[in-house]
């Protein structure tokens, strides 16, 4: 009987698979419109449906204690949260980076992946054309609104700061 974490192991390596497999085309967007998701993943095991959430929680959080100047940065497709860590780390990363925020009153935020998008190319690149894709997670919380998407680099590194209208837990 495989376990829970055995389950997320190889539901995490899957979901970096379909990523790096998927094709995207670059498309152009304003600044307040939502860029087309060129790939996403579902996962159902016993017909219960395994969340991003699920699978990051195990990852711990991070030290963030700067919040962003901008009110664009990690809303914005042009302005991402740049992670970094590529294949490796990137989704390490981005999961400890969502563990760490908190709604503005110390609410837990809640996240699901939505995609990729927002073609681009990066140094950093584990392809050969230095293409990559920025990584969507929707975020929410108790009493917010309307939930929000938020964008992710994995490939270039750059200082984490908690986006505007976020707080962090550390």
């Amino acid at each position: 009987m495989r376990t829970l974490h055995s389950m997320r192991a190889r539901l995490a390596t899957l979901l970096l698979f379909l990523t790096a497999c998927s094709t995207t085309t670059t498309t152009t967007t304003t600044p307040n419109e939502e860029p087309r998701i060129g790939s996403s993943t579902t996962a159902v095991v016993n017909g219960q449906a395994i969340t991003d959430e699920m699978i990051g929680r195990s990852r711990g959080e991070m030290s963030l204690s700067r919040t962003a100047g901008s009110d664009a940065y990690g809303w914005s497709q042009m302005m991402p949260v740049k992670v970094g860590g590529g294949f490796g780390e990137g989704a390490n990363r981005t999961y400890q980076f969502l563990n760490t925020l908190r709604g503005p009153n110390g609410e837990d935020v809640h996240y699901d992946r939505v995609g990729t998008c927002c073609s681009f190319k990066s140094p950093k690149s584990s392809f050969e054309d230095g293409a990559a894709l920025l990584e969507v997670y929707v975020v929410s919380y108790k009493g917010m609104e309307t939930p929000r998407r938020l964008y992710f680099n994995w490939y270039d590194d750059g200082e984490m700061m908690i986006p505007k209208g976020l707080t962090a837990s550390h």
